[in-house]
């Protein structure tokens, strides 16, 4: 059984959903890794570089991880020490109507979120979108010396993942 795991893609991709499924599969903590580069205990405040590295530091040292991110160099680590790591392909245009969707729901009440949805998170996920989309092709070139470990999937994938 994979031990490590790290999970890359955009935001709306379904990371965090099926990081939970398999942390619930295999017992493994999990991590998101915006919790690491931002305090929301604190009013979602940016952490300082080192204070960030430090906590993810100590996530690498566990036995066992399921990180969870949209690829920042600042956590290249995890990829380097992941057993196996799922890229999740998804088209931008699918991408944006998940963000909104998502936005909505919070507005309504029928969703948690991690930032308050104001207007401004919204725009601010649009540009995260945006940024992710514009440096795909680096990341993906990033990639390319963990191919051995790499599984590209798409949402319809997981299920399959998850069931075996």
């Amino acid at each position: 059984m994979k031990k490590k795991i790290y999970i890359i893609g955009p935001v709306g991709s379904g990371k965090t959903t099926f990081s939970k499924k398999l942390s619930e599969k295999y017992h493994i903590p999990r991590y998101e890794l915006d919790k690491v580069a931002w305090d929301d205990e604190n009013g979602n405040v940016k952490r300082s570089d080192e204070e960030a590295q430090k906590i993810f530091q100590e996530i690498l040292k566990k036995k066992s991880w399921i990180m969870e991110d949209i690829g920042r160099d600042k956590f290249r680590q995890g990829r380097v020490d992941a057993d196996i790591i799922y890229y999740i392909q998804l088209p931008r245009i699918k991408s944006y109507f998940r963000v909104t969707k998502r936005w909505i729901r919070q507005r309504l009440g029928k969703e948690s979120y991690n930032f308050p949805p104001t207007i401004g998170q919204w725009f601010y996920f649009i540009s995260t979108v945006n940024s992710y989309y514009r440096k795909e092709k680096m990341r993906l070139q990033s990639l390319e010396e963990f191919l051995e470990k790499v599984i590209f999937i798409q949402n319809k994938d997981m299920d399959s993942i998850l069931n075996k």
